[in-house]
């Protein structure tokens, strides 16, 4: 398995490449940050519940559904995105040991960054003060692949993210993000670069994976990824009905917010 270091890249090829990789049976570990802003949707996320249609419409933001769990999440630049795609047998049995495991490489990026953190089951990584959450991940089969998604995050627009997601008082919301969500830039005051970053993955990924090598994206691979686009941004796929009935926004783990009521649920941490 190889690494793919990427850089920048439009077109939804962020959320599609991994897609492609896993549908074609392509293993390593994807690094990359999105050049465009948009939302993907969780495998089980239902749009109309947890998007503001409209909103997203004004705003031009795109909208997608991933095939692996976790939440919405807005992707922008200043993110950088791991994802890893592996054979089944290189994955833990339990999900919830396969997310314990792979966020291992994670944190410790993270403090090479000079932030604490911790793990926060089952798919979050906070900062060790204040708690806020720094990394959301998300996991699941695609074909014969067992992916792990997640991000780095450098810099995060809370104020966007309040916009689009549907809730009736974004203020509130707004506030809520900001209390709970943190980034590098916010922890250290300096910003890094993707490649900074990118090399600091790699390496901390390695040492839990045999990963041999970088590798470029094939071309079939990226054409792959940009009809796959067409697939999870159809109508059909988007507004699928997933059995799944939000009435909580999780802002974290340990921290919802009841969406009807606007009352903030917290599990004792």
């Amino acid at each position: 398995m190889k690494v793919y270091k990427l850089g920048r890249v439009g077109n939804l090829r962020s959320t599609t490449l991994f897609h492609a990789f896993a549908r074609a049976g392509l293993y390593g570990l994807i690094l990359v940050e999105p050049d465009d802003t948009y939302l993907s949707l969780g495998y089980f996320d239902n749009l109309q519940q947890v998007i503001d249609l409209e909103r997203a419409k004004t705003l031009n933001i795109p909208i997608i559904r991933r095939e692996v769990g976790g939440g919405t999440v807005l992707l922008s630049r200043g993110q950088v995105f791991y994802q890893l795609v592996v054979p089944k047998s290189l994955a833990p049995f339990k999900v919830e040991d396969a997310y314990k495991k792979f966020s291992q490489p994670v944190m410790e990026t993270y403090r090479q960054l000079g932030i604490e953190v911790e793990y926060r089951p089952i798919n979050d990584i906070i900062t060790k003060g204040t708690k806020r959450k720094i990394s959301g991940q998300g996991a699941g089969d695609i074909g014969k692949a067992f992916v792990f998604v997640g991000n780095i995050l450098l810099r995060f627009d809370t104020q966007l993210m309040a916009e689009l997601l549907k809730v009736p008082d974004k203020g509130l919301l707004k506030s809520l993000l900001d209390e709970n969500i943190s980034w590098v830039e916010r922890e250290t005051g300096s910003l890094p670069d993707f490649w900074d970053v990118a090399g600091l993955l790699e390496e901390s990924f390695r040492k839990v994976l045999p990963l041999e090598g970088e590798g470029e994206v094939p071309q079939e691979i990226l054409e792959l990824a940009d009809k796959l686009k067409e697939e999870l941004t159809s109508e059909e796929t988007l507004f699928e009905d997933t059995g799944r009935n939000h009435k909580l926004l999780k802002i974290r783990e340990g921290i919802f917010l009841e969406r009807e009521s606007l009352r903030i649920l917290r599990d004792k941490e």
